[in-house]
């Protein structure tokens, strides 16, 4: 066998015969070199699909994610928790929502008034100078110490007007400070330390002041002829463009909450 074929083939050829000869190489080269990118290619696509695959499917996952309702309450935004896991910080704000020293557990876990959530903007509705704000909540008292304040026009800084929750009764929240109701007061409910409850809350900016109310039950079923629970004249800071929504999660379990884009209110009033 003879050795150093290619090297006599390349001597023996003429120039030209050398040229085409190294062409062929290079362009193999290229054939190659290109495929290789491509396959490198196809497998960072693949890889970015499968990663948005992965965060779709979280986002859709039982009980964790945000979908529309419509009911007897009128039209809204229902955020559900309790299917929840992973970085609770990037879940929420993906929802539209800022968090702080809170946790995935069955839901919303805070531990402390300075547990919360607070939506990114307005959510009220707006009719002329008012504006209307309706909520549903779904949650779990972990102890009969623990509350949860429900501010309806929220700024930034969690003052305003809205509910504090008990496990037993609900009082209402003038800025930041609970008292009982008078106007209509609340009656006593069945403890809810270990148990899903779920309120129905509401409040009306009108004029300058706050009319706050809600029922003990899910708002589709709330008696719309009677307020279970009422007060007037709550104080409001700042304007329509803070009125967020922003719950203090005290030694509780948020499950869900439904914002309502339209007022709820007594039949055909807007009170």
């Amino acid at each position: 066998m003879k050795r150093g074929c290619i090297c006599n083939s390349v001597a023996n050829d003429g120039p030209t015969e050398v040229f085409m000869k190294f062409a062929k190489i290079l362009l193999f080269s290229l054939i190659a070199f290109s495929f290789v990118n491509c396959v490198e290619l196809f497998q960072s696509k693949k890889k970015k699909d499968n990663t948005d695959a992965l965060l779709a499917a979280l986002f859709v996952a039982p009980n964790c994610g945000s979908g529309s309702v419509s009911d007897a309450a009128g039209k809204g935004t229902r955020y559900q928790f309790s299917g929840c896991s992973g970085d609770v910080t990037a879940t929420l704000r993906a929802f539209g929502f800022t968090a702080n020293g809170v946790s995935f557990g069955g839901g919303l876990q805070g531990t402390s008034n300075s547990s919360t959530i607070l939506t990114n903007a307005s959510s009220l509705s707006e009719t002329g100078n008012d504006s209307k704000a309706g909520i549903e909540i779904t949650y779990i008292m972990n102890q009969a110490d623990s509350t949860v304040d429900a501010l309806i026009q929220s700024t930034p800084s969690f003052i305003g007007p809205g509910v504090q929750l008990s496990p037993t009764v609900a009082k209402w929240l003038d800025s930041a400070t609970a008292a009982d109701f008078v106007t209509t007061a609340s009656k006593p409910w069945t403890s809810s330390v270990g148990v899903p409850k779920t309120v129905c809350l509401e409040v009306h900016k009108e004029n300058s002041k706050g009319h706050i109310f809600g029922w003990s039950i899910p708002c589709n079923l709330a008696n719309r002829s009677t307020y279970e629970f009422e007060e007037e004249d709550a104080t409001i800071k700042g304007g329509i463009t803070d009125g967020r929504i922003g719950l203090k999660i005290n030694k509780a379990v948020i499950q869900s909450i439904t914002i309502y884009t339209t007022k709820l209110g007594l039949n055909k009033s807007i009170q």
